[in-house]
C-alpha cells in the first residue's frame, strides 16, 4: 500500500468530479464523438430557460446521440433519480436499446420491470402499440418525455403524449421529417413544446397556431426597431418566434461533417427474359383493365421490376378469370423459362469487382421485399466469394412483432460485426438502423419514392465513423435495365438530386414526386415521364414553405457552433497534466481521457488488476479486484472471483463502428462493455468511492517519492515542495426555498387549488433547475493546485510543477513512495509556507471568481429577457384559464372551486415570475457571497531519482 498513491487517487477523483460539470454538465460522458452542431444544440437545450425542444436535424446528423447527451446531463444535475419516458416506434426499439447501452450507459426498462438501482437515470420504455391499446404515461412520475418520430405515431398516441407533456417539465421530440407544412401536425408539435400557449388556446377555444402568431406579432410591434442588431434579433427570435424551440440542422450547414458521396448508376441492356417479363406484365394489366378488375398498375409494375422471384410470388395472387387467363399464363410461361436477368448479372460482376479491390468491403443491397431478398441471397451465396446476410421484412402482427425482430436480429449483426460482407435488406431496414461503416449501397430494387431513397442512403451516410468524415467516400449504385420503367424512374429521381445530396424537403413535395412517378407509370406515353422529370427538377422551390408562418425564422448557427467547439477543444482539463513533446495537438477531449488514464494507473497499483484484452477488432480492458476482500467495494464488481471482472474502454478511438455493447474473452460468456466516463455506473462508483477515501495530511506531512529517470519533477530533485489543493464550487449559489414562494400546503383547500399549487411548484422547480444549469455553465467548479519550492529562507511558487507532482509515471515507468514522515521544518517556516500557499490559492480562486462574475454579469440581461417572456406566458395562460372559469355557472359549487383554483394559479404565476427574476438578478451577488474555497489540503513532497530499475507499466 502506498499512501502517496492513494492521496493522488483521491485528488484525481476530486478533479474528475469537477470535470463532470465542466464537461457540459455531464453531457459529454456519452460514448460518441461530439461534432460542432451537436455541441451547440445540446448546450442550447440544456441552458435554455426551459428544456422543451423539437430536434429536427436531417437524417444521419446524430439526433439520437444528442438526445442521450441531454438526458444524461439532466440526470447528472438532478438531486434525485431522474425518470425519462422513452416513446419510439416499435420497430425502432431495438436500435434505441443498443444506442442507449453503447452510448448512454443506460438500459430502457419495459413497463412493469424494476429500474436500474446503480444509476441516477431510469428510462421507462413506453411502446406506442401499448399506448394505443390503452396504456398511459403518468406525467407526475416522469421528468423527461423523449419521443422519436412523433409525426409517424398514431393519432391516439400523439394525443396521449400531448396530454402528458402538459405537466412533464422536460420534453424532447425528434424527427428528421417534422411535416411542419401540415397545420395539424405543426399544431400538435407546438402543443408538446409550448404548454402555456396550448393552455391559452384551450381556454379561449382557439388554435395554438393563432396564439403563437399573435405572440410573435406583438413582439415585432414591441421590438421591431431593435432587430437591426443581430444579437438582439436572435434574442427576440429565441423568446417569441413561433419556432423558437425548433432545432433544425442541415447537412449544408456543415459540409465537412459527413462523408462524400460517389454516385455511380449502372444501366444494363435487357436480356430476352427481362423484355418478355415486362411485356407479359403489361399485357396482363391491359387485359385486367379491359375486364374491369381494378388493378393498380403501379403496384404490379413495382413488383415486376424488383425480381423474377417477386413477380413469381405475386403471380399466385393474381386473378385468373376467363378474360385474363391467357395473359396470366403468359407470365407463368415466361417465369418458367427463366431466360435471364440482366440486373442480377450486373450485380454479381459489380460485387466481384468491389471485393477484389477491397476484400473487407461491406455492401448493403436494397431488395425492398422478401422474395427479392431471398432471390438475391440464394444466388449471391453461390456466385460471390463472401458471406451474405439478409434482413427480411417483418410481419406486422402485433403479437408476433417482438419475436420476429429477435429472430431476424442475428442476420443484421453478422453484417454489423463484419462476419458478412454483404447485407441484402427488405424495407424494414430502411429506417432506424445505423450502418455507417458500410462502403456502398446498391439499389437492386429501386424504390419509386425519393423519400424512401433518402431514408435508405441515410442508413450509411451518417455520423459515427472513425477518422475525418469528409475524407470517407460512400458509393451509391442503382442498377436498372435500359428501356424499363425503372430506368425512367431513375431519370426522375436523378432530377431531384436525391442520390448526390441529402436535402430534406417537405413531405408534401416528396409525395408530389411520388405521385408524378405513379401517374406516369399508369400511362403509356412519354409525356407523363416528361412531366414527372420537370416536377422533380423544381423540387425544393417550396422546401421552406412552412417558414412563411413566421416572421422570426430561426437564424443560422454554424458560426456559433464552430466557435463553441473550438473553445471547448482548446480548454484545459480540470486537473493539471504533464504535456509531452507529442502532445501539442491534443484537444481537451483527449486530455480528459489522459486524466482518466492516470487515475486508472494509480487505481491498479492499489486496488485492482487491470489488463488489456481483445475481442476481434475490439480492444478493451478488464478490471477486477486483487483480493477477495476489497478495500474499495464497488457495486459493479463482484469480488468473489476474477470471472466477475468488468470490461471497459476509456478512449473514444477505441469505439468500434457501430459500437459494441458487449465483448467475449477466452470463451467466457459475453460481458457488457462499459465506456468509462460520466454516467457510466462503473466510472461514477469508482470516482465516488475514491472521493470518499481521502488520505489525511496536514502541513507537517512529508512524502519522499522516487520518480523514473527523466521525469519532469526531477528538475527539482532533492528539493522540498509544498503542495496545496482546494476547490472552488459555486453551484449552490441558487438555492432558494421554493415552498416559501408558493406558500404552505392547505389540506382544506379545494382540489383545484391544490392542483394549482402543485403545478406551480413543479414548474418553478424545473425553472430553478434550468437556471442552475445556466449558472453552472457560466461558473463551473475549479480544481486548484499550488506548488511552492523551499528556497533558502523563503518559498517560491513553481506552478509548472503541479502537473508533474500529480503523475508518477513517465516513459511507461512509474515511481514509488519511499516513505512518509513529519516535516523537519521549523514552525515559523511552516506558517510562512502555508501563508504563501493560501495567498496563491486565494489569488487563483479570486481570478476564477472574477471570470465567473464577468460571465454571469455579461449574460444575465439576456437571461432575464428570456425568463421574463416565459413568466409572461405563464401568467397569460393562468389569466386565460381564470377568464374561462369565470364564464361558468357560478351557482355550481365545483365551478366556484374552479374559479378559486384558477385565481390561485394567477397569484402563484405572478409570485413565481417575480421570484425567478429576483434569483437571476441577484445571481452575481449570490455567486460572490457563496464564493469560498473548500478546505485546503497540504502536503510536502521531496522527489528523488529512482534507485533501481523501476517496474514497467504493462500499458
Amino acid at each position: 500500500m502506498s499512501e502517496f498513491n492513494r492521496l493522488l487517487l483521491n485528488l484525481h477523483a476530486e478533479a474528475r468530479r469537477c470535470d463532470r460539470d465542466q464537461a457540459m454538465l455531464g453531457a459529454l460522458g456519452v460514448g460518441a464523438f461530439a461534432y460542432p452542431h451537436q455541441l451547440d444544440s445540446v448546450h442550447r437545450m440544456l441552458t435554455a430557460p426551459a428544456c422543451r425542444w423539437l430536434l429536427g436535424d436531417e437524417v444521419g446528423l446524430g439526433k439520437t446521440v444528442q438526445a442521450i447527451m441531454v438526458m444524461r446531463a439532466l440526470a447528472a444535475q438532478s438531486p434525485r433519480p431522474f425518470i425519462a419516458a422513452l416513446v419510439v416506434p416499435d420497430d425502432l426499439v431495438e436500435q434505441w436499446e443498443k444506442e442507449l447501452l453503447a452510448r448512454g450507459h443506460a438500459i430502457a426498462i419495459e413497463a412493469g420491470e424494476a429500474g436500474d438501482a446503480s444509476s441516477n437515470l431510469v428510462i421507462r420504455l413506453a411502446r406506442p402499440s401499448r399506448i394505443a391499446a390503452g396504456g398511459r404515461i403518468n406525467p407526475d412520475k416522469v421528468d423527461l418525455l423523449l419521443v422519436d418520430e412523433f409525426t409517424k405515431l398514431q393519432v391516439a398516441v400523439r394525443s396521449e403524449l400531448i396530454a402528458a407533456a402538459r405537466t412533464i417539465p422536460h420534453v424532447l421530440a425528434m424527427t428528421a421529417t417534422p411535416a411542419l407544412h401540415q397545420s395539424r401536425t405543426r399544431g400538435e408539435l407546438l402543443e408538446l413544446l409550448e404548454p402555456e400557449a396550448a393552455r391559452i388556446a384551450r381556454a379561449e377555444d382557439r388554435s395554438i397556431l393563432k396564439v403563437l402568431a399573435e405572440r410573435e406579432e406583438a413582439a415585432l410591434a414591441r421590438f421591431g426597431g431593435e432587430l437591426v442588431d443581430a444579437g438582439r434579433r436572435r434574442a427576440v427570435e429565441d423568446a417569441f418566434g413561433v419556432y423558437r424551440r425548433l432545432i433544425r440542422t442541415q447537412r449544408t450547414d456543415y459540409p465537412d461533417t459527413l462523408p462524400q458521396r460517389r454516385y455511380q448508376p449502372i444501366r444494363v441492356a435487357p436480356t430476352d427474359g427481362d423484355v418478355e417479363r415486362a411485356r407479359a406484365t403489361r399485357a396482363y394489366l391491359e387485359a385486367a383493365e379491359v375486364a374491369g378488375l381494378g388493378y393498380q398498375r403501379n403496384a404490379l409494375l413495382q413488383v415486376a421490376g424488383r425480381s423474377p422471384q417477386s413477380l413469381r410470388e405475386r403471380l399466385s395472387t393474381l386473378k385468373r378469370t376467363q378474360t385474363v387467363q391467357d395473359a396470366w399464363r403468359r407470365i407463368d410461361t415466361v417465369l418458367r423459362d427463366e431466360p435471364g436477368d440482366a440486373k442480377l448479372d450486373a450485380l454479381v460482376d459489380h460485387l466481384r469487382g468491389v471485393l477484389a479491390r477491397k476484400p473487407h468491403a461491406r455492401v448493403m443491397i436494397v431488395a425492398e421485399d422478401n422474395p427479392t431478398t431471398d432471390y438475391l441471397h440464394d444466388t449471391l451465396s453461390k456466385l460471390v466469394d463472401a458471406k451474405v446476410a439478409r434482413k427480411r421484412r417483418v410481419m406486422r402482427a402485433a403479437e408476433e412483432l417482438e419475436v420476429q425482430i429477435a429472430v431476424l436480429r442475428d442476420a443484421l449483426e453478422e453484417f454489423v460485426s463484419g462476419e458478412a460482407n454483404i447485407l441484402i435488406a427488405a424495407i424494414d431496414a430502411r429506417e432506424g438502423h445505423n450502418l455507417q461503416f458500410a462502403d456502398e449501397i446498391i439499389f437492386f430494387a429501386l424504390p419509386w419514392s425519393p423519400h424512401d431513397i433518402q431514408q435508405w442512403i441515410g442508413r450509411i451516410d451518417r455520423l459515427g465513423t472513425r477518422g475525418v468524415p469528409s475524407s470517407r467516400t460512400i458509393a451509391i449504385t442503382p442498377i436498372v435495365t435500359e428501356g424499363s420503367i425503372e430506368a425512367r424512374i431513375l431519370d426522375v429521381l436523378e432530377a431531384t438530386g436525391v442520390f448526390e445530396k441529402s436535402d430534406v424537403y417537405d413531405e408534401a413535395e416528396w409525395a408530389e414526386i411520388s405521385d408524378a412517378i405513379n401517374a406516369a407509370a399508369e400511362g403509356s406515353s412519354g409525356a407523363g415521364w416528361t412531366e414527372a422529370t420537370s416536377c422533380a427538377r423544381d423540387l425544393g422551390d417550396a422546401a421552406d414553405e412552412w417558414l412563411k408562418s413566421t416572421r422570426l425564422p430561426p437564424s443560422p448557427r454554424t458560426g456559433i457552433a464552430e466557435k463553441r467547439a473550438s473553445r471547448l477543444r482548446a480548454r484545459d482539463y480540470a486537473c493539471p497534466l504533464v504535456a509531452g513533446e507529442d502532445d501539442a495537438k491534443l484537444s481537451w477531449f483527449q486530455w480528459r481521457e489522459r486524466g482518466l488514464d492516470i487515475l486508472l494507473k494509480l487505481a491498479r497499483e492499489e486496488y485492482f488488476d487491470i489488463r488489456n484484452a481483445r475481442d476481434g477488432e475490439q480492444t478493451f480492458k478488464t478490471i477486477w479486484y486483487k483480493s477477495k476482500d476489497p478495500e474499495l467495494p464497488l457495486g459493479e464488481i463482484d469480488a468473489s472471483h476474477s470471472g466477475h471482472r468488468q470490461a471497459f474502454i476509456a478512449r473514444r478511438t477505441a469505439i468500434e463502428c457501430p459500437p459494441n455493447t458487449s465483448v467475449e474473452q477466452g470463451g467466457a460468456s459475453k460481458r457488457r462493455l462499459h465506456f468509462l466516463d460520466h454516467g457510466c455506473s462503473l466510472h461514477d462508483q469508482l470516482v465516488a468511492a475514491l472521493c470518499e477515501r481521502p488520505v489525511a495530511t496536514d502541513l507537517t506531512s512529508e512524502f519522499t517519492v522516487e520518480y523514473p529517470t527523466d521525469h519532469p519533477i526531477l528538475a527539482l530533485e532533492g528539493r522540498r515542495l509544498l503542495v496545496a489543493v482546494a476547490t472552488l464550487d459555486l453551484s449552490r449559489a441558487l438555492s432558494p426555498d421554493l415552498e416559501a414562494v408558493v406558500g404552505p400546503a392547505d389540506p382544506t383547500a379545494s382540489r383545484a387549488e391544490q392542483e394549482a399549487r402543485a403545478a406551480t411548484l413543479r414548474t418553478l422547480e424545473a425553472a430553478l433547475a434550468a437556471d442552475r444549469r445556466w449558472l453552472l455553465d457560466h461558473c463551473p467548479p475549479e480544481f486548484l493546485v499550488s506548488v511552492f519550492l523551499e528556497d533558502g529562507a523563503g518559498f517560491t511558487a513553481v506552478p509548472a510543477a503541479a502537473a508533474a507532482v500529480l503523475d508518477l509515471s513517465h516513459a511507461r515507468q512509474r515511481g514509488r513512495q519511499l516513505g512518509r514522515r513529519r516535516s523537519a521544518l521549523a514552525e515559523t517556516s511552516l506558517v510562512q509556507a502555508r501563508k504563501a500557499a493560501q495567498q496563491d490559492l486565494q489569488k487563483r480562486g479570486s481570478e476564477a471568481l472574477n471570470r465567473a462574475l464577468l460571465a454571469v454579469s455579461g449574460g444575465v440581461d439576456h437571461r432575464l429577457f428570456a425568463v421574463d417572456v416565459d413568466a409572461e406566458a405563464q401568467l397569460a395562460a393562468a389569466r386565460a384559464e381564470l377568464a374561462g372559469a369565470e364564464t361558468l355557472d357560478q351557482k355550481l359549487v365545483f365551478n366556484q372551486a374552479a374559479v378559486r383554483g384558477a385565481a390561485l394559479a394567477v397569484r402563484l404565476a405572478e409570485a413565481a415570475g417575480a421570484a425567478r427574476r429576483g434569483w437571476l438578478a441577484g445571481a452575481a451577488t449570490a455567486v460572490a457571497e457563496q464564493a469560498a474555497l473548500g478546505k485546503a489540503r497540504y502536503f510536502w513532497l521531496v522527489p528523488r531519482r529512482i534507485s533501481e530499475e523501476p517496474p514497467v507499466d504493462p500499458r
